[in-house]
């Protein structure tokens, strides 16, 4: 899980092949985090849809363990997620993604403020190692978690 606003942990799904860091309307709603509606997006889905962003949230701190970074993320009406981690994210922390084997990949991630890198084990989705983690849980496209 990734603490968002320093008030909730929400689940993410790291897609590198997005071009922007978005949520959904739902969980900015629950953290009362605001966004500017001046600055939306038009957006096609993978299904051909069109949609238009809510607007853009500014300098969201983002919490993944010990490290803290600073998102500008896009507010969407019923997304499937809660957040998807894209582009902006991998150039953000110098994201590595590392296929180890068919079942155990690794993301790698650097603190922008202080250089400090962390590697994150995955896990299948659903089938955590630890169940009861309270860390940092990540879904990708593969799809694999992480936690850190």
């Amino acid at each position: 899980m990734m603490l968002i606003d320093n008030k909730e942990e929400v689940e993410c799904i790291h897609d590198s092949g997005s071009q922007i860091i978005s949520m959904s309307a739902e969980i900015a709603s629950n953290i009362g985090l605001y966004y500017d509606p001046n600055i939306v997006l038009n957006m096609q889905s993978a299904n051909g849809t069109m949609d238009q962003s809510l607007g853009l949230a500014h300098n969201v701190p983002c919490t993944i363990g010990d490290i803290t970074i600073y998102l500008q993320i896009h507010v969407l009406w019923f997304p499937t997620y809660d957040i998807l981690l894209g582009r902006p994210f991998d150039v953000l922390t110098q994201s590595t993604v590392n296929t180890l084997s068919d079942v155990e990949t690794t993301i790698t991630i650097m603190d922008p403020n202080t250089g400090k890198w962390h590697t994150i084990p995955t896990f299948p989705c659903g089938k955590s190692k630890r169940n009861n983690c309270q860390n940092v849980r990540f879904k990708t496209e593969a799809p694999h978690c992480f936690h850190c």
